[in-house]
């Protein structure tokens, strides 16, 4: 079998090792340096038996790359080593994985709580496309997280989190929300795509399972689009099956780009964080800047929980500019190295503009909520020269 070469003999027992070794283990082997593009939709069995042998449970064959890949898989256990899960299940994208985890946890005349600070398209999943599969989400404001409890029902069979939050870096006690999530018997999901495994672990804190768009830091190129769900072998197996039958599985070739991806997410990491801390230093220290959110400055409301239940204090920082709309669309169409783009992770630092793209259509009310305006801006941070990046900022805030 192609995969049992690709299995890690020995476990890593640090983060930086197991991006590289993890799902990928070659020691004493004749092999490839890096891991094989299974490029096939069909896998060839060698006889009826084999065959009977997968129809019985047995999957040390591959049957058709929907069900499941080698390369994939390879991404597959590096993430869940990461995670420190017991498995993993990739899928095309973020939003296929937050569907599979929904459908996996809940069924029509159930409810979900989530928080209200989520990614936009996830709001929208959750109140356009959820409902006409009878499943009901009640959502918490930021103020009122810490009554959490009040929001579920005996119908409710999901608890949603999601932290850091987008676009404002809004930080939750995880570990506190899911004592409440198992209190009313709820299966709690977390997306940890803003802080990766490397700078947070959900599944230790006491989450079910967790979720990435992969798309993000974990590719970390800017050049695939990819989910994952990690979590127990239950539900993991419960999440496979859901996504062979809705159809949300990850192609091959993407899944090689994954890999590579994850190969220097820890320094990637690394670097991206240093530059966030000096660049939200420095925004906040600027005449032009309103508010800065970033859960590293001492100002940030949820400093001391970031401090507690991340390893680093994250790559996103965003903030208000002074003068509003006019103000920001200036500042954006002014920087030179900060690409606008509308998402995240990449090496590349980033501009994005929360209210026409990631929070577009959400009415004022539920911007006010958020605490996103016209004026907020989101920045990606790169793992260019923090120096480079910060003065062309202060180019653009000077002629916004």
């Amino acid at each position: 079998m192609l995969s049992k070469g690709l299995r890690m003999k020995r476990k890593a027992s640090a983060d930086a090792t197991r991006c590289v070794h993890s799902g990928e283990d070659r020691h004493g082997q004749a092999a490839p340096l890096t891991t094989p593009i299974a490029q096939t939709a069909v896998f060839v069995l060698p006889d009826v038996k084999a065959l009977r042998r997968y129809a019985e449970g047995d999957r040390d064959f591959y049957l058709y790359s929907r069900y499941g890949n080698p390369t994939v898989a390879a991404a597959e256990e590096k993430i869940a080593a990461l995670e420190g899960a017991e498995a993993a299940v990739a899928t095309s994208s973020g939003m296929a994985a937050e569907l599979v985890a929904a459908l996996i946890t809940c069924q029509a005349g159930d409810e979900i709580v989530s928080m209200l600070d989520i990614y936009g398209g996830t709001l929208k999943l959750f109140e356009q496309v959820l409902p006409r599969c009878g499943i009901k989400t009640r959502f918490i404001p930021y103020h009122d997280i810490g009554n959490a409890g009040r929001y579920f029902s005996r119908k409710t069979r999901m608890l949603f989190l999601e932290t850091p939050t987008n676009p404002t870096v809004r930080c939750v006690d995880v570990a506190a929300l899911a004592e409440v999530g198992r209190k009313h018997k709820a299966c709690v999901v977390a997306d940890n795509t803003f802080a990766t495994p490397v700078l947070q672990k959900p599944l230790e804190l006491g989450a079910d399972i967790v979720i990435h768009s992969a798309t993000k830091y974990l590719g970390g190129h800017s050049d695939l689009t990819a989910g994952v769900l990690a979590g127990s072998k239950q539900w993991m197996e419960a999440a496979r099956q859901t996504m062979i039958l809705t159809g949300g599985c990850l192609d091959p070739g993407c899944a090689y780009l994954l890999l590579r991806g994850l190969k220097t997410l820890h320094v990637r990491v690394e670097r991206a964080c240093r530059n966030a801390a000096q660049i939200a230093e420095a925004l906040e220290a600027h005449a032009k800047v309103a508010r800065v959110y970033y859960p590293g400055l001492e100002s940030h409301e949820a400093h001391q929980l970031a401090r507690r239940q991340m390893k680093d204090f994250g790559m996103m920082v965003s903030f208000d500019i002074r003068g509003g709309e006019r103000a920001a669309e200036r500042f954006i169409d002014r920087l030179q190295l900060w690409y606008l783009a509308a998402s995240l992770g990449g090496v590349e630092s980033t501009v994005s503009y929360p209210v026409l793209s990631s929070h577009i259509g959400l009415g004022a009310k539920r911007l006010r909520l958020l605490g996103v305006s016209p004026s907020t801006v989101r920045l990606s941070v790169g793992i260019e020269d923090g120096g480079d990046l910060i003065a062309d900022l202060n180019q653009a805030l000077a002629r916004a």
